[in-house]
């Protein structure tokens, strides 16, 4: 049984300002959860809100995990990890980066008892994998530099992000289409910055690019223009914003509105609800991408384990240690020439 609940916030800081559509960030609070059970085993978890998409605040989380996540709420044996998964959506209900954490250090005790890794419990299908690289916001000159960079550093997904001007995009993507390799693929994540009209134009003018998808180009709440483009394009239409949860995926998935989803572990609500999404998405023959926002290594090495253990398409987690310099976590993922692997546990340095 657990004998011991910690909670540890800390800012982190980016080495430099990334800049999407509708924020720019320089740094993130994350909240850190440890729980300790009676023979010194140990799991980890992590916060990292994303308001602006999902309402969650910091403030919030801060506030019912100290009201709620005692060693009480730790009834059962960690064998027991599907009723935990029950029980923490049920009582963080609406705090879907809580309910990550939460179930992350569930399974990350579970497995150091049992003497597995997360990847081995969802599935072992690869050790290693590719990973994108995103390009923020930034001038066409500024936006060369930094593609040239990344391809010099072995990176062969290249995401840029995009939204505020659609002709100005595509100046971007034109003169970073004249230096991409042959092997590497270009993504382009919208943020939802379009209209539906302004999206039918760039559309259009890319259509000549090498561009295999395209992120949420319109507003989370117009799933009928992602629906209308999507039948429009050879391009591939994926949500992220729209899909926020369980059940807005499912509606998306199912109704044939995209033709792929961007899965977060803060967005969805943890580890086992994006293995719902992408066995859904799975059978219906849709991509699968997997995110993360500005986060800990401890959630992005989670959502790695699962990058891993399945043949999710993209794998989209450029945070962690590639973010913060400073990362407390220590182990888990491993970036090294365009990939992402698994280093070691984790621990946590505090």
């Amino acid at each position: 049984m657990i004998s011991k609940v910690f909670f540890y916030k800390r800012r982190l800081y980016l080495p430099e300002t990334f800049k999407v559509t509708y924020e720019e960030v320089d740094s993130a609070e994350i909240i850190y959860i440890k729980i300790i059970d009676k023979d010194g085993n140990f799991g980890l978890g992590s916060v990292a809100v994303d308001e602006a998409v999902t309402g969650e605040s910091l403030e919030a989380a801060d506030v019912a995990l100290k009201e709620k996540l005692s060693v009480d709420f730790f009834c059962w044996p960690m064998e027991f990890w599907y009723h935990y998964h029950e029980l923490i959506q049920d009582e963080f209900a609406g705090l879907p980066a809580v309910q990550s954490a939460i179930e992350e250090a569930v399974l990350n005790l579970f497995c150091q008892k049992k003497g597995i890794t997360l990847v081995e419990l969802f599935g072992g299908y690869r050790r290693s994998c590719p990973i994108s690289i995103t390009v923020c916001l930034k001038s066409l000159p500024a936006t060369v530099r930094s593609v040239k960079e990344r391809l010099r550093q072995g990176y062969r997904l290249i995401k840029l992000k995009g939204g505020l001007d659609w002709n100005d995009d595509c100046a971007r993507i034109q003169a970073v289409s004249k230096i991409l390799p042959s092997q590497a693929k270009l993504l382009i994540d919208l943020n939802q910055g379009y209209s539906y009209r302004q999206t039918e134009l760039f559309l259009r003018k890319i259509k000549n690019f090498p561009v295999c998808l395209i992120e949420q180009p319109v507003a989370a709440k117009d799933i009928e223009s992602l629906k209308r483009l999507q039948q429009l394009t050879a391009i591939p239409i994926i949500a992220d914003e729209a899909a926020v949860s369980v059940e807005q995926s499912s509606r998306l998935l199912i109704g044939n509105y995209i033709n792929g989803v961007n899965i977060k572990l803060i967005k969805c609500g943890g580890p086992i609800n994006a293995l719902k999404i992408y066995h859904l998405a799975r059978s219906l023959g849709k991509i699968v991408m997997i995110g993360c926002t500005y986060e800990s290594n401890i959630s992005i090495t989670t959502a790695a384990s699962l990058a891993l253990a399945l043949p999710i398409d993209y794998v989209d987690l450029d945070s962690g240690h590639l973010d913060f310099p400073k990362e407390p976590a220590r182990g888990g993922a491993r970036f090294r020439r365009g990939g992402i692997s698994i280093a070691g546990p984790l621990r946590l340095i505090i």
